[in-house]
């Protein structure tokens, strides 16, 4: 099987202008206000064993209002996301990627924080605050559909809040013109592709809103693409 490598991307929007494809030239995608995100590995010789290909993600709780995105065992476990904002909203890159959580359910907004040590290295939170509004899905001229900005990794880290535990979450690495070296052997390159799920319904209790939650381009199935039929990227 192929695996997409990751393009370069400069703040939410990829480098776009060069990668229009045919209709033909790209997998099928339907519409869909809610969607989980599917691991897709980069690069194989830098996979885990056993592989994270093809794993949904989860959040992993580690403080009130704050969890960081991981991998998950399947899709009944698998977190579900939409992008709240306007159409208007979406076309300039001011939507947020959310997901509901809790009971009675209330929003988190994927977030990226800045590594004290690392200038390119970013976690992924799942977070109370506002969120970022350079978080997406890609948009046409971009012929796949993917959470942006690139490049994301599952990597393989110690958490303080289970004291010293290992697990797989995702981090978000700024390498500009750099290659994939730059992201350090503890993490595997990866796209998080959307796959099309029902958006999960609210109760009338919920500080949670799905009113202003955007239509998105996603997949019917990721491990159904066969991505040999079409061009990388």
């Amino acid at each position: 099987m192929h695996f997409l490598a990751p393009l370069l991307s400069v703040g939410g929007l990829t480098l776009a202008s060069a990668l229009v494809a045919p209709h033909d030239a790209r997998p099928a995608t339907s519409l869909s206000k809610g969607f989980n995100l599917v691991v897709n590995v980069t690069d194989l010789s830098r996979d885990f064993s056993p592989s994270v290909h093809g794993k949904y993600l989860d959040s992993i709780h580690i403080s009130a209002g704050d969890s960081l995105l991981g991998t998950g065992d399947d899709k009944k476990s698998a977190r579900i996301f939409y992008v709240n904002g306007s159409a208007v909203d979406f076309h300039f890159g001011l939507t947020t990627v959310v997901s509901d959580t809790a009971t009675p359910p209330a929003p988190v907004s994927i977030s990226l924080a800045q590594n004290n040590i690392s200038k390119i290295e970013r976690t992924v939170h799942l977070s109370s605050s506002a969120g970022n509004k350079d978080v997406g899905i890609t948009q046409l001229p971009v012929p796949y559909s993917f959470l942006s900005p690139e490049t994301y990794a599952i990597c393989n880290e110690s958490l303080s809040y289970y004291h010293g535990a290992h697990f797989l979450i995702v981090k978000q690495f700024q390498i500009g013109l750099q290659t994939l070296k730059g992201i350090p052997d503890n993490c595997v390159p990866v796209r998080l592709f959307p796959e099309c799920t029902k958006l999960n319904d609210l109760p009338k209790d919920s500080y949670s809103s799905h009113e202003f939650t955007y239509e998105t381009s996603c997949y019917d199935r990721v491990a159904d693409i066969d991505w040999t039929k079409y061009p990388s990227l």
